[in-house]
């Protein structure tokens, strides 16, 4: 055949065979270039300082309690029938705070800890450790993290054995189609707080510093498509020695974090910030404290084939308040929950007079004297500080159980014996006065110190919280209120001793853990006594938390007398009278 006629005959066939295939590639292209778009809805629920509030009864009033695992149970069970993808965080402290987790932490710890075995039935996904799960030691957290079929996460607690930090420092999920990266931060105040043998080998880094490191090497190498942190720390930092709430801080920094879930401060919070240098706004959440209510983010996310290119966040609180307790969870723990009841139905002793809480803010009181008067024995010291840390304590005349201790010591602090200079007792009491009560020019002032701006429905209504406030027992002295502050404070005398007081003299004083690593300020700014030097002062120590001994007072005295000591007293004494009332009634309103 003629060449020339073969290709005039193959010519239409390869335009043709050329257009089809750049026409194909074309379209190749064209998928290539612009992926499909998909849209995702993730739901996130996070809870954060339950303090082991499992069961609804209020174990140390014997009645209905509020909030509850019981109750979020219920919550779950219809949430994971529309969405069944939920994923479910809790931003700390569950470790104590109720007896449920004293009797497992302290009583029987053999069993599986109740707080493991509940959040294993309630499906938890990840928990960030907060403060007051370190505070009961290794011996008990290193138990619950074995026993937790979720990840315990904190990037900022390091070994120091291996530099690493001890526990998993994030977790990625894939849910709803997308990956989820969850972040975990700590307080790195702990050591402030908690004795170092509880902690021992481990260090806690700064957050922002942490964050620095590794926000970046988790968009690099797991390239989430959310990226959210976790963390026991709250919104505003007020501490002068540690960044303990980092939240406004580290949510300013443009690092590309899109949710913030957090807590430790027990404030509800619902703010959306803006990061430096950016256009969008990232969310800040936290649901408070007690498991009255649990933060619901509804999340929605459209992607065109890998790449994210729009996200939004709808926030809201879903109370417990009128929600019914799970029958079925009941059933599953009730041999827990009977075990807990049984232990803190047992006597210890018995209380001669009615001692109430709110009473200790506004002087000396038969309830701080009942603390103060444990304490000295308990360390063998001449001279007790202590603070009202739970004034909504009332405890009638009669028999006292061992649900009644958490109403004096509801922290499981252990107890000091520290060095301090007559000086220094009294730079301590300057500096707890002055953020407790208020300079006073007249009968018509208030006593009590409030936040700028306080009202009466607010939740916080005090300067510093109560459990910042520190009055002393095993000396007399007076406090002026008409002085300027630094000036305030006179001390007169060991109680029943008739030589004047020596503020050149070394004295043994009885503190709490809490106070001895420098909390609230009144060892540090008020005593001047370097942070680096306070473990210096300490020269006696407990090897039990305060309920402990408070319990052996009991037993050793059988019956307790509590007075008021009338050791301090307010200057001048009418104006303190007329502005304790005016206080009060502020503080606890008539309902």
């Amino acid at each position: 055949m003629n060449p020339t006629r073969i290709t005039s005959i193959l010519r239409p066939v390869l335009w043709v065979g050329m257009l089809l295939f750049a026409l194909t590639g074309a379209t190749l292209y064209a998928q290539k270039k612009v992926p499909p778009t998909t849209q995702h809805h993730l739901r996130i629920l996070h809870t954060t300082d339950v303090h082991g509030n499992i069961f609804p009864y209020d174990f140390l009033n014997d009645r209905a309690g509020t909030g509850s695992m019981s109750r979020l149970s219920t919550v779950l069970r219809e949430i994971r029938r529309t969405d069944p993808e939920t994923l479910l965080l809790d931003a700390g402290d569950l470790l104590q705070g109720e007896p449920p987790t004293y009797f497992y932490n302290y009583v029987d710890t053999l069993s599986p800890h109740i707080v493991s075995s509940a959040m294993n039935y309630l499906g938890y996904d990840a928990v960030a450790m907060g403060n007051h799960d370190i505070e009961p030691g290794h011996s008990v957290f290193d138990k619950w993290a074995k026993e937790c079929k979720f990840p315990l996460i904190a990037a900022n607690i390091i070994s120091e054995k291996t530099g690493k930090p001890y526990f998993k420092p994030y977790h990625v999920f894939t849910r709803a189609g997308l990956r989820v990266a969850v972040l975990g931060f700590t307080t790195p105040a702990i050591p402030q707080w908690v004795p170092a043998h509880l902690w021992e080998g481990l260090s806690f880094d700064d957050i922002l510093k942490s964050a620095d490191y590794w926000v970046p090497f988790i968009q690099q190498k797991e390239k989430p498509d959310l990226l959210v942190v976790l963390m026991h720390s709250g919104l505003e930092n007020d501490n002068p020695d540690y960044l303990e709430n980092a939240g406004r801080a580290l949510a300013n920094r443009p690092l590309g974090i899109d949710l913030f879930l957090i807590g430790h401060d027990h404030r509800q919070e619902l703010e959306w910030i803006r990061p430096e240098g950016r256009t969008d706004s990232v969310l800040l959440i936290n649901p408070a404290n007690h498991l009255e209510r649990v933060a619901d983010i509804k999340i929605t996310v459209r992607k065109q084939g890998d790449k994210v290119i729009e996200k939004t966040l709808s926030p809201s609180f879903i109370s417990l308040d009128e929600v019914e307790p799970d029958p079925a969870f009941l059933r599953h723990f009730a041999r827990e929950e009977a075990a807990v009841k049984e232990y803190v139905s047992s006597e210890v002793g018995v209380l001669e007079g009615e001692v109430r809480g709110q009473d200790a803010l506004f002087g000396t009181s038969p309830y701080m004297d009942v603390i103060h008067r444990m304490q000295l024995e308990a360390i063998d010291a001449e001279v007790s500080l202590a603070a009202p840390l739970k004034p909504s304590a009332v405890l009638p005349a009669g028999k006292v159980y061992i649900r009644d201790l958490f109403k004096f010591c509801p922290f499981s602090n252990f107890l000091y014996a520290m060095e301090l200079t007559g000086h220094e007792l009294r730079g301590y009491l300057e500096h707890s006065y002055a953020g407790w009560m208020n300079g006073m020019t007249s009968a018509g002032d208030s006593l009590i110190r409030l936040r700028p701006g306080a009202k009466s429905t607010d939740k916080y209504k005090t300067f510093v919280p109560p459990y910042n406030y520190s009055a002393a027992q095993g000396i007399d002295y007076v406090v002026d209120l008409t002085k300027p502050e630094g000036q305030r404070v006179t001390i007169l005398r060991l109680t029943g001793h008739s030589e004047p007081f020596d503020l050149e003299r070394k004295y043994r004083v009885a503190v709490n853990s809490y106070r001895a690593g420098g909390a609230g300020g009144m060892l540090t700014q008020g005593a001047g006594i370097p942070k680096e030097d306070l473990p210096k002062r300490i020269v006696g120590a407990t090897s039990h938390d305060q309920t402990y001994y408070l319990a052996e007072f009991f037993r050793r005295h059988g019956s307790v007398r509590p007075v008021d000591p009338k050791n301090w007293c307010i200057l001048p004494e009418e104006w303190a009278k007329e502005g304790a009332e005016r206080s009060r009634s502020f503080l606890f309103p008539k309902k």
